[in-house]
């Protein structure tokens, strides 16, 4: 029983690196149901770590890698999701103004089919 829990921790032990650096992918692992880019930014972030740990930069030399990796995509996900939301805001402004002009046509419209009533009323009378 001893000699199972000395091979289960000097295991362990040894493989301590290797498991740093996968969990230092797992942020990358949420981009997976995003766009093609995240995705393809986390598949290289796995396949970078898997690579680091066959050439033996394991432990947290290789977990601050991974985690470099890990900003740099998460970086460019939000200047992404930045300039998506500027260009939503932009249609939204868009829509807004449309509306608003719409709505003043509306009125406009209103007013001239009142005005045209009240004269054919009034000429109607006058006959």
């Amino acid at each position: 029983m001893d000699t199972l829990i000395e091979f289960a921790s000097q295991s362990i032990a040894d493989k301590s690196g290797i498991v740093t650096v996968l969990l230092a992918t797992f942020p990358a692992v949420l981009f997976l149901r995003g766009g093609r880019n995240l995705r393809c930014g986390a598949v290289t972030i796995f396949v970078g770590a898997v690579i680091l740990i066959l050439f033996g930069v394991e432990g947290v030399v290789g977990a601050v890698i991974v985690v470099i990796a890990d900003i740099l995509v998460v970086s460019a996900a939000v200047i992404t999701m930045r300039k998506r939301l500027l260009e939503v805001e932009a249609k939204l402004d868009a829509a807004r103004s449309d509306i608003r002009e719409l709505e003043i046509t509306e009125g406009r419209r209103q007013v001239f089919s009142a005005k045209a009533s009240v004269e054919h009323a009034t000429t109607s009378v006058s006959r």
